[in-house]
């Protein structure tokens, strides 16, 4: 476990923050407040020795400046001493020497590694509930799902600093394949992907040709307009989370759960759902006092949390 300290104990000057999610790279720069500075987004290379020249050419003009150090946030399993990429399933990376290619890219050093949802709760611990929350678990959901935890005041990383797939947790042992390798992740029913691939799916099966645009946002779209497809997917979507934030809840007992990510922009259509079915199937007094939020921050808090790994 690592202690959080508060942002007032940070020392003054720019960090660079790099999230490395399944579809983007934000890199951003960012001061001991948790502001940032200056933001630049490319989209995610699918062979990781490409991500050398797509930096180099960002970093050109920011390293000039005096940086602090790196933090970054990968989308998968990494190492955070060798910061090698173990497994990053919607990256289809595996044992990548990630590290070597930041170097390579000139990246300032000291370079600090961690999941990307793990740093997104560091974020949000430290710039959207400073001192509101000793106990939280986050759910980051983008092009997949992932987790964070803050346990008595302290970020938790685990036996092997991968703790926190929340993503990964199984929902139903006989439903959609997973990227991982299981069946029926919770990222099989609220990924991006996994979100597009279901109406596309249900608009073929039902005759309708699926729109070239479709993504969750055009998705939700659809649902607000009515369409009876959209709807049954955010209902399945939330009817999942639901049964996922009871297993959370009864787990870590935790006094908030909070939903970041592009997905989560889409949150009342599906949250409801999730609401009853943590309603359902409460357990004694947990679920009473458990807040559950969607981010204000869900844009930015991987990339905010990943520059803040350098304290």
């Amino acid at each position: 476990m690592i202690d959080i300290h508060p942002l007032s104990s940070f020392r003054p000057g720019l960090r660079l923050g790099i999230d490395l999610g399944g579809t983007c790279v934000k890199l951003a720069l960012v001061d001991e407040h948790g502001r940032i500075r200056a933001l630049k987004k490319l989209d995610t290379p699918p062979a990781p020795r490409a991500i050398t020249p797509a930096l180099r050419k960002i970093l050109r003009s920011w390293v000039k400046r005096s940086l602090l150090g790196t933090g970054v946030g990968v989308a998968g399993d990494v190492n955070p001493v060798s910061g090698t990429v173990l497994f990053a399933p919607n990256l289809k990376w595996r044992n990548v020497p990630l590290k070597r290619y930041l170097r390579a890219a000139g990246v300032p050093e000291p370079i600090f590694f961690d999941n990307d949802a793990t740093a997104a709760a560091w974020g949000a611990f430290h710039v959207e509930l400073p001192g509101r929350s000793q106990n939280f678990v986050l759910l980051t959901l983008g092009t997949g799902v992932g987790g964070g935890l803050v346990l008595n005041g302290r970020l938790y990383h685990g036996a092997t600093a991968s703790a926190g797939e929340l993503g990964h947790m199984v929902i139903d042992r006989n439903g959609p394949p997973c990227c991982c390798g299981s069946r029926g992740c919770l990222e099989t029913y609220l990924g991006g992907n996994y979100l597009v691939a279901w109406v596309e799916g249900e608009m073929n099966r039902l005759g309708r040709k699926p729109p070239a645009d479709l993504s969750p946002k055009t998705i939700a779209q659809r649902a607000a307009q009515g369409d009876k497809i959209c709807l049954s997917a955010w209902r399945r979507a939330g009817e999942a989370l639901g049964t996922a934030l009871s297993n959370l809840i009864n787990i870590f007992n935790p006094d908030t759960i909070l939903l970041t990510g592009g997905v989560a922009a889409a949150a009342p259509l599906f949250l409801p759902h999730a609401r009853r079915v943590v309603a359902r199937n409460r357990f004694v007094s947990a679920p009473k006092v458990v807040r559950l939020r969607v981010s204000t921050n869900h844009r930015h808090l991987g990339v905010i949390g990943a520059a803040l790994l350098v304290e």
